[in-house]
């Protein structure tokens, strides 16, 4: 391979996080009320408002392995032990970007929606969080790509801060669900203006899984496997079907839709579903429109949504049902289910079936267009 690969979907994990993010960017009203890393039951753990987000994985974390049945990237790539907030400092993300042929990498925040009652204070929280985004792609402008994190429950904020980062010009893309699944995001008029603002600004839209009620991350031996699995499709197919059905994308066809992290093998099964269910509306109401839509969900899909993976050789052989430049590869660093350090390996077995061009496309071109990197050949 003579070139370096692009991971369309990497993280900046709650735990991770610099401890203090939030109380160095909110506003002073409400600093005493900063998220803050507080000790308690012998671990450290991100609270605000009295309430618990998650570990903070600083300090001694690592050292303690409070959940022996999670294996990180980073332990699989020996260097958890070095006991330091390894993803958030941006001198050793780069280092274990360069080992892993990685030349830029797309940066998803806590996939989680933060629980606090205060909309104001949450929605302040959320702009610190973007604030800081930037500063530390600001490390690495052209490998680092931030996805910013916005309000899933109140359209007027999250419209606001979509304006607010187009003009800083330094996020690309804003992250709008992770979790529980919301129709109203694309049933409720309310959410018109975010999607005319996504579309006007030239701002990528994405989903993520995790962080529901659902699928929400807890002690190993505690997890129903079947649950899990069912609650990560859903928190797919579900929006999809909605930018589909209600006609989100048709309305906005300049608005590009990213599915971050979905795999890509039942993509053409699921869209397939769609146009069959269209082509029947159609029948049952004579050939008159189908509800809001006018064009058939597959040609919309390909128009407009995008697709990342990390591991899915089924998918890599459905390459030609996407289209030109819609499926991109990504390496998760650094969740369990990284290909880090070993993507290389990885992905020469995976692609081995491709073209060149094919498989040049999706480890580098197709990202490289869409968040228009400036990079070279």
């Amino acid at each position: 391979m003579d070139y370096r690969m692009i991971s369309a979907d990497d993280h900046l994990d709650l735990g991770f996080l610099p401890r203090d993010l939030w109380t160095s960017h909110l506003p002073k009203k409400f600093q005493e009320r900063a998220p803050q890393v507080v000790e308690r039951d012998g671990g450290d753990f991100w609270v605000c408002d009295g309430e618990v987000w998650g570990d903070w994985r600083g300090g001694s974390w690592w050292s303690r392995q409070r959940d022996r049945n999670i294996v990180y990237a980073l332990n699989r790539g020996g260097v958890a032990q070095d006991n330091v907030l390894r993803p958030s400092t941006p001198n050793l993300r780069l280092a274990d970007m360069d080992q892993d042929g990685v030349e830029a990498s797309v940066l998803f925040g806590p996939i989680l929606p933060m629980n606090l009652a205060d909309s104001e204070f949450k929605n302040v929280c959320i702009q610190a969080y973007n604030d800081w985004l930037v500063e530390f792609c600001s490390a690495a402008p052209d490998r680092l790509y931030g996805v910013a994190m916005l309000s899933k429950d109140d359209p007027e904020a999250a419209t606001m801060e979509v304006i607010r980062l187009a003009r800083d010009g330094n996020i690309r893309q804003v992250n709008h669900l992770c979790g529980d699944f919301s129709a109203a995001m694309y049933s409720d008029p309310a959410w018109d203006s975010f999607w005319s603002a996504a579309e006007e600004t030239d701002m990528l839209v994405s989903i993520h899984t995790g962080g529901g009620s659902g699928g929400a991350p807890g002690p190993r031996e505690n997890r129903d496997p079947q649950g899990a699995f069912r609650a990560g499709q859903n928190s797919y197919s579900q929006p999809l079907v909605g930018v589909l059905s209600f006609g989100v994308l048709e309305r906005h066809p300049n608005l590009r839709f990213v599915l971050a992290e979905a795999q890509i093998g039942w993509l053409p099964y699921a869209v397939q579903q769609a146009d069959r269910s269209y082509r029947r509306g159609m029948e049952s109401k004579g050939g008159v429109e189908f509800g809001p839509l006018k064009l058939m969900p597959s040609e919309v899909f390909r128009r407009q949504v995008y697709a990342t993976y990390e591991q899915d050789q089924c998918g890599l052989y459905l390459l030609d049902f996407f289209g030109e430049g819609h499926v991109m590869w990504a390496s998760d660093y650094p969740h369990p289910a990284s290909t880090w350090p070993n993507s290389l390996e990885i992905v020469e077995r995976e692609t081995a079936h491709l073209s060149n061009a094919q498989k040049k496309s999706v480890l580098r071109d197709n990202a490289k267009a869409l968040y228009r990197m400036n990079l070279g050949s």
